[in-house]
């Protein structure tokens, strides 16, 4: 296709309009992803992806902001995938994360993009895919910002290469899940907003819960930050960094990739025959048969399940 083809050479040469569109695309229909990876798949990724995640309020974009600043300024180049719920109603982002992230300094080296996801998905296929296409475009770091909830948390853990959690003083609820397992998904642990009085009461509580945490070689760091003064984060940046050596050193880089992929591919069965459902279900009259035998209680969802598959691998 001669506009994706123009799209990527120009995204290619640091069109940040030409990238926006380009995802959009992918955002409309990801099967375009097809015309996408014939010209720049990365056969083997090679920027680091670090998802940030944690409850709302906790300060997450503004801690983007800081880090992205700050690498940018050392030289990297540094792509934001800020991924928002969107309103169950009219499908917009709720969060609007970049207008949070306005700290950062006009550098080309900055791309930031946000995507908006349904309560019913971890991570959307078109983040997924963006994510390889910034990494063929040359961006160093790409940090996605998910929400801190329930299947996100898991969603993550299993996309990003380094996974920072963060939490702000008083967090009880947060301190509570820790201890109960619940969110022992982060490499690195992030006490926001530390310039406040129970800063060092919550530090002490997240490395309490995290202490008999065994995650094999690596020890989760724990650090305190406040994106708002500028406190704490290129010692975050140099814990982000250690983790990548880390997993390089110890191989488990490739291994996180290959999840990655295996993850993509998972998304992306689902997406086509979710597709190829609903193309069914628009078109095949007999589907109305298997919804009346439902409603009526002549069929169990399970067989009514079963039935409609039948028909959808019948149609082609």
């Amino acid at each position: 296709m001669k506009v994706v083809e123009d799209l990527i050479s120009s995204a290619s040469m640091g069109d940040k309009l030409a990238l926006s569109k380009l995802l959009s695309l992918i955002e409309t229909d990801p099967g375009i992803v097809r015309h996408i990876a014939s010209l720049i798949w990365p056969k083997t990724p090679k920027a680091h992806v670090i998802g940030v995640t944690g409850a709302g309020g906790v300060g997450k974009s503004s801690l983007i902001s800081a880090v992205a600043d700050e690498l940018s300024f050392n030289g990297s180049s540094i792509a934001v995938l800020a991924v928002d719920p969107s309103s169950p109603i009219s499908g917009g982002s709720l969060l609007g994360d970049r207008v949070r992230m306005t700290n950062i300094r006009r550098s080309d080296r900055v791309f930031i993009r946000s995507m908006s996801t349904t309560s019913e998905e971890a991570l959307p296929l078109k983040a997924l895919l963006s994510v390889e296409v910034l990494d063929a475009l040359g961006y160093d770091y790409i940090i996605i910002e998910t929400p801190g909830v329930g299947q996100f948390n898991v969603g993550i853990s299993r996309f990003a290469d380094t996974v920072i959690l963060v939490l702000m003083p008083g967090a009880g609820d947060e301190i509570q899940a820790l201890k109960a397992g619940v969110m022992e998904i982060g490499d690195i642990y992030v006490v926001n907003k530390s310039d406040r009085p129970d800063a060092e009461l919550t530090f002490n509580q997240v490395l309490f819960a995290l202490s008999d945490v065994s995650r094999d070689e690596w020890v989760p760091r724990v650090l305190k930050t406040s994106a708002t003064y500028r406190i704490g984060i290129k010692e975050l940046i140099n814990a982000v960094n250690e983790h990548r050596n880390y997993l390089v050193s110890t191989n488990k880089i490739n291994i996180k990739r290959e999840w990655r992929r295996f993850l993509e591919l998972n998304l992306a069965v689902k997406h086509k025959v979710m597709g190829k459902l609903n193309e069914v279900l628009s078109k095949d009259l007999r589907i109305k048969e298997v919804y009346d035998s439902l409603i009526r209680g002549l069929l169990d969802p399970i067989s009514a399940a079963d039935e409609i598959i039948e028909l959808m691998f019948k149609s082609g």
